[in-house]
């Protein structure tokens, strides 16, 4: 007994519709035997009378009807499938899936969705809010097509790739009753005897080695609390005296004023934020994304020059 297989449900088409085997032969370019051993064959397999034929014509059974009719919704699914696949390898349809956690967003990645979109209406932008651990691990095992991450959160010989985005200052968060809550600039020297607040390494994998090589650079060893988990623990936390933390600058501006709490300028070295994908990624549309996305990057930094 031979499988169903796609050409064989195709054949059968070709006969139902023709009601001619040579008719259905000359159409699909085969033999007319062969054509003829194929439907035998799907009909052994099923184990029911397709067609009565004779030498004067061909017929439908009542069970050809019903396998006929099924046969049409199915090759025309896979027709569909196959259409839409050449589409997603040609860069013309698919999903591109861009992971971060959106309230790190900017103006330049937000404008470059919003131009792919317009230019690309037929491909579906999948934004998924993903922790940084999370987006890493999503790069990594190619579930995502791109990131966004500070460079100090992952290694320069990952299998990931990235290009520049950003430089962000850090800013320092004080609650409003800390003593230098009326300044405008300090230095992270003053923060020498203040506890630091952040959230764990999960969340953030290279935050704390980031605050540890400032604060030594400026002299002193941080003291830290114990991990949080979301950026708004870390908020309400400073809001209520428990300690400082680093902050950067936009992502003030995705969150509400807080009267509890102060954002100091400082003599922190900024952060670099990093568009991130795995280095095997070689999707078309990912290419287009990223070409987008690079013109906005230069547009920015020469805004910035001007």
């Amino acid at each position: 007994m031979v499988p169903m297989e796609l050409r064989h449900l195709r054949y059968f088409k070709a006969v139902a519709e023709r009601l001619s085997f040579s008719r259905a032969a000359e159409e699909l370019r085969v033999a007319q035997p062969a054509l003829s051993r194929q439907v035998k064959a799907l009909e052994d397999e099923l184990g029911v009378r397709l067609l009565d034929r004779n030498r004067v014509r061909v017929e439908l059974t009542d069970a050809g009807r019903t396998l006929y009719a099924h046969a049409c919704k199915v090759l025309a699914q896979v027709d569909m499938a196959a259409a839409a696949t050449k589409e997603t390898a040609a860069g013309a349809a698919g999903e591109l899936i861009i992971c971060n956690d959106w309230r790190l967003s900017n103006q330049i990645v937000l404008g470059a969705i919003a131009e792919y979109r317009h230019r690309h209406p037929r491909i579906e932008v999948s934004l998924r809010d993903l922790l940084i651990h999370e987006q890493l691990t999503a790069l990594r095992t190619r579930q995502a097509h791109l990131g966004f991450v500070a460079a100090q959160e992952f290694a320069p010989n990952d299998e990931l790739q990235s290009m520049h985005l950003l430089d962000a200052e850090l800013l320092v968060l004080v609650g409003a009753q800390h003593p230098l809550a009326g300044a405008e600039r300090i230095r992270i020297a003053d923060l020498a005897g203040d506890t630091w607040v952040i959230t764990g390494a999960k969340e953030t994998p290279g935050l704390r080695e980031f605050i540890v090589q400032t604060c030594r650079l400026s002299g002193f060893q941080p003291n830290f609390a114990q991990p949080v988990h979301t950026i708004e623990s870390v908020l309400a936390r400073v809001a209520t005296g428990y300690g400082v933390c680093l902050w950067p600058e936009f992502l003030a501006a995705s969150f509400p004023a807080n009267p509890l709490v102060r954002y100091l300028h400082s003599d922190c070295p900024p952060i670099e934020l990093r568009a991130v994908w795995h280095r095997r990624e070689e999707s078309p549309l990912l290419q287009q994304f990223l070409e987008i996305l690079r013109r906005r990057v230069a547009e920015a930094a020469t805004a910035t020059v001007r």
